[in-house]
C-alpha cells in the first residue's frame, strides 16, 4: 500500500488541475449564490490552496526536501493560475482574463506555502532542541 501513495497523491493532484481548468474554461460554471464562496476571490484562492497543499504533499517523496517540494507546488500553482486566466483571455469569447483572479491564486497558493514553511521549521526547531 505504502508504494502506490506517491501514485496517488499524484493522480490527486492532476485531478484536481483538471477541475480547475475544467472550471476555469465552463461558460456557466455553477457559483454558490450565499457564503464565503459566493465570493469569486474567495473560490480562487481556496482553489489554489487546495491545489498547493495537494501538489506539495504529491511532490514530498519526489523531491529532496520538504520545503523545495512545497516552494515548487507553490510556484506550479502559481503558474497554473496566470495561464488558465490567459487562456480565459484567449480560447473563450465567455470569459475574460483578470488580474484580481490571478492575484487570489497567487494568495491561495502563497497560504498553503507559508503555512508549511512554519509547520517544517517548527519541527526542525523541535528537532535541534531534542539533540540538546
Amino acid at each position: 500500500m505504502r508504494r502506490h501513495l506517491p501514485k496517488f497523491r499524484l493522480i490527486l493532484f492532476v485531478l484536481t488541475a483538471l477541475a480547475i481548468l475544467w472550471l476555469s474554461l465552463d461558460p456557466d460554471p455553477y457559483l454558490p449564490k450565499e457564503g464565503p464562496l459566493s465570493w469569486d476571490k474567495a473560490q480562487h484562492a481556496l482553489a489554489y490552496a487546495v491545489l498547493t497543499l495537494l501538489g506539495g504533499w504529491a511532490l514530498l517523496p519526489m523531491v529532496k526536501g520538504a520545503l523545495r517540494a512545497w516552494r515548487w507546488a507553490m510556484l506550479m500553482a502559481v503558474a497554473y493560475g496566470v495561464l488558465l486566466e490567459m487562456a480565459q483571455a484567449v480560447f473563450t469569447r465567455y470569459r475574460r482574463a483578470q488580474m484580481g483572479d490571478a492575484l487570489a491564486d497567487a494568495l491561495g497558493a502563497l497560504a498553503v506555502f507559508f503555512l508549511a514553511r512554519l509547520l517544517i521549521v517548527r519541527a526542525e526547531n523541535r528537532k535541534q532542541r531534542e539533540r540538546i
